[in-house]
């Protein structure tokens, strides 16, 4: 039933998942959860979900993320400014086309369907993975995290010493987000493109 994680939209907030409807899918994914999903939650959205079945009965609960439309977008406003620089010119039409999709399809509250991957292991290790990656976003847009991009990047073979990115990498936080959104592949090269951002519309 759950093979992959999904980004929905409500109209009240909602309190259980289901397959009645009363909401409606605005991205999914794989097994992973993309960048722009993460960048509209912080911890304080984690909130418990009672999961039913078809025939309504509950079959367990688990803790996903939830908060409203106006919140999710003032975060990811912010968020989207900071990534666009960390990561250079390689992702703005991305950022700014998700801010632009969610203004004109998303109802009042957003939640994120992990199921998929909360079903995978337990559940401490399922939550200490979501708090590491959004503690990844905090970090980024936090005062602590202070970058500004210069023309020495240009240099050949000096540039990379200039490139923020690296040294972002370091934050435990920021390298598991990128790496489970599958920006940042196993031998540390950036990957862009519409998937590993926005899931798919």
């Amino acid at each position: 039933m759950f093979q992959r994680t999904s980004l929905h939209s409500h109209k009240t907030l909602p309190s259980s998942i289901n397959g009645d409807g009363g909401y409606r899918q605005l991205a999914s994914s794989g097994y992973q959860l993309p960048l722009c999903w993460l960048m509209l939650f912080q911890q304080s959205d984690l909130q418990m979900q009672k999961v039913y079945s078809h025939e309504g009965e509950q079959t367990c609960e688990y803790t996903t993320l939830i908060c409203t439309k106006t919140e999710a977008l003032q975060r990811y406003q912010r968020a989207a400014e900071r990534f666009k620089s960390l990561l250079a010119n390689r992702c703005d039409t991305y950022f700014d086309y998700w801010q632009q999709y969610l203004e004109y399809n998303a109802d009042e509250y957003l939640h994120l369907d992990a199921t998929a991957l909360w079903m995978t292991g337990d559940e401490q290790a399922y939550l200490d993975n979501l708090s590491l990656s959004l503690s990844g976003v905090s970090w980024v847009v936090s005062d602590e995290c202070r970058w500004k991009r210069s023309w020495l990047e240009s240099l050949p073979f000096l540039g990379r010493a200039f490139d923020p990115l690296e040294p972002a990498l370091k934050h435990d936080g920021v390298r598991h987000l990128l790496i489970q959104s599958g920006v940042l592949d196993a031998d540390g090269g950036i990957y862009i493109d519409k998937s590993v951002l926005q899931g798919k519309i």
